[in-house]
């Protein structure tokens, strides 16, 4: 298997220049429906990539079925955040002898942040945040041994240390239309110009969305809020919102008894109006915080569980998450 993001710029690029030029367009799987729909933009008129886990799966621990375990047999790329999110999937990644990988946590292109801490977390919670993982409530999402993996990460990044829903950055999204263009390319050069060409409409695009994300948190620009686990530092770090803290340590952990009392004692010293539920997990915690404290709940969803997957599923999930933040704080 060719790591094509584990590599500097430099090599990096050079290993795709080796890749052999195909005869078809490649066939894409992608790991999850937001980064699924800037691969479909950018193969619009060309090819579909398949979509690996559906929109309403928990990415931090599923069971393969064999379908799905078929569909990466049979891909020339596979294009996943990384480990950092889905250990569960790097040995079936290693294994595939007739793919290549795209990394993105390991690509040049890709920003990434340090983990913020939950609310009252010992300094290596964070680290945590995806050491365990949760039953998303059916077959599809059972544990699947992520403590069974080891890896020796390629380039600078400490995933361990590192956010890794780096979709969440509108930016990372911007960069990542024209590294998948430029992979595209190389697998299939008759298409080049049309893989570029819209990745550039797909960029104005981005600009659109941020122009939307921005109009709607206008009015409440500077809030605080609360939210489930800690899926939302890149969308607060590049836009008017501040994340006060994270309820949860890590995907199966629940907080301490200190940890809730902080989270209280922080609500009731700030102005916060509000903590974010997720689909993907149980509110009832939420639920007792917010009879004792008055905190109104919201639901913000990082992987766009009620979007319908396609070309439009980033824009539909990163609007939805912002008018998600808007409502609630204006009690809508």
């Amino acid at each position: 298997m060719t790591h094509l993001a584990s590599k500097t710029a430099a090599t990096a690029i050079a290993a795709v220049l080796a890749l052999p030029a195909f005869a078809e367009p490649p066939k894409v799987v992608v790991d999850i429906a937001p980064i699924h729909a800037l691969a479909t933009q950018v193969m619009d008129g060309v090819a579909t990539p398949d979509l690996l886990l559906s929109q309403d799966a928990n990415p931090h621990s599923v069971q393969l079925r064999p379908s799905q375990a078929r569909m990466l047999a049979n891909a020339d790329l596979v294009i996943w955040v990384g480990p950092a999110l889905s250990p569960w999937l790097e040995s079936t990644v290693e294994g595939l002898s007739g793919a290549d990988s795209l990394v993105l946590m390991d690509s040049p292109a890709t920003h990434l942040r340090d983990f913020t801490p939950p609310v009252g977390a010992k300094p290596h919670d964070a680290h945590d945040e995806h050491d365990e993982h949760d039953e998303h409530g059916d077959d599809e999402h059972e544990e699947h041994g992520a403590d069974d993996h080891d890896h020796d990460e390629g380039g600078d990044h400490d995933h361990g240390a590192k956010d890794p829903h780096v979709w969440m950055s509108v930016d990372n999204a911007r960069a990542w239309l024209g590294l998948f263009a430029d992979t595209f390319s190389e697998y299939d050069p008759d298409n080049a110009a049309l893989y570029h060409a819209n990745a550039e409409k797909a960029e104005a695009g981005i600009d659109t969305l941020v122009d939307q994300i921005e109009s709607t948190l206008a009015p409440v620009a500077g809030s605080e809020i609360v939210t489930f686990h800690a899926a939302f530092g890149y969308f607060a770090d590049r836009f008017p919102i501040t994340i006060a803290g994270s309820v949860r340590p890590g995907d199966a952990t629940s907080p301490s008894a200190a940890a809730l009392a902080k989270l209280k004692e922080l609500v009731a010293t700030h102005d916060i109006a509000c903590a974010y539920a997720e689909p993907a997990f149980d509110p009832a915690l939420l639920e007792t915080i917010s009879a004792d404290t008055g905190l109104r709940i919201g639901t913000l969803d990082p992987t766009g569980a009620l979007q319908t997957p396609g070309p439009d599923h980033y824009a539909a999930t990163m609007n939805a998450i912002a008018t998600g933040i808007a409502d609630c704080i204006l009690d809508k």
